[in-house]
C-alpha cells in the first residue's frame, strides 16, 4: 500500500514559496521552528564513528535545515517527493557545487549520488505515513548502508494528541496527522533493523513531535 501523492501537494514552485513564507509566521510556530533547529543540531552532533560527512536530507522541503547542515560542514544530498521543493532548495544563496538536490521517493531506493551518505535527516514526514508497512519501508530506505538517522515522528502520548482528536471531532473530520504509540514505533524501528540511541520530545507533554536518533541494530 503506497501513500497518496497528495500528502505533499506542492506541484509548482509558487506553491512551495508561498508555504515557505507562511508556515512559520505565528509566534508558536516560530518557537517550534527554533526548537527544531536546536534538536536537530544536538542529535547531529552525536558521535558517529562511521561518519564521512555526507548526509541525506529527505524530505528536504524548501531547505529549512540547509544552513544548519552547512554550519556542521556536511555534504548534502537534498531530496523530496516534490520537484517544486527541490527547485526551491537549489536556489539557496549558499547552495554549493559539492551538494546536490533531486526528486526522490522515500519508499524506493535512493538515487546513486546519495548512496555513500552515512547520515540521514528526516523531519516532519512520518506523521504523514499512516500505515506501518510504509513507515518500515521508509526506515529501511533511510537506514540503508548502515546510515545513522536523525528523524521525527508524532507520539500519541501527549496533550497535542487529544487536542487534535477533539478539534477534528468537533469539525466532523478525520485527523490527518498520524500519531504513533511509542510501542508501535519501537517495533517498527526494530523491524527495519535499527535501534533507538536517543529520544527527545519537542515540548514534553505538550507537543507530539518526538526527535529520535537511530543507528543500525
Amino acid at each position: 500500500m503506497r501513500q497518496a501523492n497528495s500528502t505533499r501537494p506542492f506541484k509548482h514552485a509558487g506553491a512551495g514559496r508561498d508555504y515557505a513564507q507562511r508556515r512559520y509566521r505565528g509566534f508558536f510556530q516560530r518557537l517550534v521552528a527554533w526548537r527544531e533547529q536546536r534538536l536537530a543540531a544536538r542529535l547531529l552532533a552525536h558521535p558517529h564513528a562511521g561518519c564521512n560527512g555526507h548526509i541525506v536530507d529527505l524530505p528536504c522541503g524548501y531547505g529549512r535545515f540547509y544552513s544548519l547542515l552547512k554550519q556542521m560542514n556536511l555534504k548534502v544530498s537534498a531530496m523530496d517527493q516534490s520537484q517544486a521543493m527541490v527547485d526551491i532548495y537549489r536556489e539557496h544563496a549558499d547552495f554549493t557545487a559539492a551538494d546536490h538536490a533531486e526528486r526522490a521517493d522515500v519508499l524506493e531506493p535512493l538515487p546513486a549520488r546519495a548512496s555513500a551518505a552515512t547520515r540521514a535527516l528526516c523531519v516532519r514526514l512520518f506523521q504523514h505515513l499512516h500505515h506501518p508497512e510504509l513507515r518500515i519501508q521508509a526506515l529501511r530506505t533511510l537506514g540503508a548502508n548502515r546510515r545513522q538517522i536523525v528523524m521525527t515522528y508524532y507520539d500519541d502520548g501527549s496533550l497535542h494528541y487529544w487536542n487534535k482528536r477533539l478539534l477534528m471531532r468537533l469539525k466532523g473530520k478525520k485527523v490527518r496527522v498520524k500519531m504513533i504509540p511509542r510501542r508501535d514505533f519501537e517495533s517498527e524501528v526494530a523491524q527495519a533493523g535499527l535501534r533507538i540511541v536517543k529520544r527527545i520530545k519537542l515540548f514534553p507533554g505538550v507537543h507530539a513531535q518526538t526527535w529520535v536518533l537511530l543507528a543500525p541494530a
